[in-house]
């Protein structure tokens, strides 16, 4: 009896330091996020160590709300009302806001019951900071699984393997760990997830850009928050420019960059239905034009190699070459798609150094990874381009982690320039 009392008294606490983190968390957000047209972030990011947690926020666009415009429209309607203390508008926020709260791998033992218990009272805890419905926190868990079974990028209802859900291994988390993944809540999240209701998804806007999001058939939910600096650079920089996007799972950078007036830009990825999702972006904020907006379903490695190899030789015209390329690539990727096995850790000379050779004088190259493990050494790459062009090499982290992964190093990032 006493071992439960404490065990109950432990979590009681651990819940109130989770909840007076919330709140002034949340309370320090949210106006900025909706200043800067941002209705999904990162509100917690395992802060304290007793609350191994992260707690991501979507507040999704109403039923017909389906386009930019319109979005745009909504968004200063909705503020207009917030400002005039409109009572109403709040609980229609409410009603359309949940929450993905992921449970990490403890560095000791917790039996189901008590973890299940645990997890219902910080669930409950962030239920009461945002002021939504307990049905609307989606939980979710990760820990270590062998290599053979991983099947974390499967769909819940079990479907059949996407090549993609391999090569997306570990994206977010520690580096070359292998890990699973489980839809915890008892709500009609969870129930979708078995596939007997649909899952809940919807739409959300971002820097004025709008994206599908799908937050229970995944564990990813189909945007990075935390590459969101970065995709506003790209749009920013890309006016009149080929922009090659690399493993380029849903299509957020396409879209920036298509908005930021691109004249071409090219998204590759394995998956096809990856590219679909990308599709559908893309679709979303008006950019339609199959010329300009080219989607290719391919290893990524093998489409730089041909594409250097066919440069190397003069047989890649001086228009095909790319101004931007963005290259975000997963840890470690295994798809049963492909014969080839990526690790990041070991590959990413070659991947920079392709990417050099397929830019244009004066192009860039952004150059991500989460991996915490990775050696950067400039020296790993030849000091030249093929075609004997020069480059400048800097460490953009810093600059690129938003405001709700303060303190936090999500990613690495260099950016590259070729001389003119």
């Amino acid at each position: 009896m006493n071992n439960s009392n404490n065990i109950d008294n432990k979590t009681s606490y651990q819940a109130e330091l989770f909840t007076n983190r919330l709140k002034r968390k949340y309370k320090e957000l949210r106006k900025q996020m909706r200043k800067n047209r941002i209705s999904c972030y990162r509100l917690y990011d395992r802060d304290i160590p007793e609350v191994p947690v992260s707690l991501d926020l979507y507040e999704f666009l109403p039923d017909g709300v389906d386009s930019v415009l319109e979005a745009a429209r909504f968004m200063a309607a909705q503020n207009e009302r917030l400002s005039a203390n409109d009572p109403v508008v709040e609980k229609e926020i409410k009603e359309r806001t949940w929450a993905v709260l992921y449970l990490y791998e403890r560095p000791y033992e917790k039996s189901e019951e008590e973890e299940t218990i645990w997890l219902e009272a910080m669930a409950k805890a962030a239920a009461g900071v945002i002021g939504i419905d307990i049905n609307h926190i989606i939980k979710k868990s990760r820990g270590h699984k062998s290599h053979k079974e991983d099947d974390q990028y499967n769909k819940n209802s079990h479907a059949e393997l996407n090549p993609r859900h391999a090569e997306l291994r570990e994206r977010r988390l520690q580096a070359d760990k292998m890990l699973q993944w489980s839809i915890l809540s008892e709500s009609p999240s969870s129930y979708a997830a078995k596939g007997q209701a649909s899952p809940v998804e919807g739409l959300i806007q971002e820097q004025g850009q709008i994206f599908r999001l799908d937050l229970t058939s995944y564990l990813d939910t189909g945007l990075f928050f935390d590459h969101r600096p970065l995709r506003a650079t790209v749009r920013d920089t890309s006016s009149k420019k080929r922009i090659l996007n690399l493993f380029c799972y849903t299509g957020s950078f396409s879209v920036y960059a298509a908005q930021g007036n691109a004249v071409f830009v090219e998204s590759v990825d394995l998956s096809n239905t990856y590219l679909a999702w990308a599709k559908e972006n893309m679709k979303l904020n008006g950019f339609t034009d199959k010329k300009k907006y080219v989607f290719t379903r391919a290893d990524c490695q093998v489409f730089l190699q041909e594409k250097a190899v066919a440069a190397k030789g003069g047989k890649l015209a001086a228009e095909e070459l790319y101004d931007l390329i963005i290259l975000d690539p997963p840890t470690f990727s295994n798809s049963k798609a492909t014969s080839d096995v990526l690790d990041i850790n070991r590959d990413w000379p070659q991947l920079v150094k392709d990417c050099l050779n397929i830019l244009t004088p004066g192009g860039k190259l952004y150059f991500s990874t989460n991996s915490e493990r990775i050696k950067f050494d400039i020296s790993k790459i030849p000091p030249k381009t093929a075609a004997g062009s020069n480059f400048t090499c800097k460490e953009i982290t810093e600059e690129t982690i938003p405001v709700d992964f303060a303190g936090k190093k999500p990613h690495k990032a260099w950016q590259f320039t070729l001389s003119k």
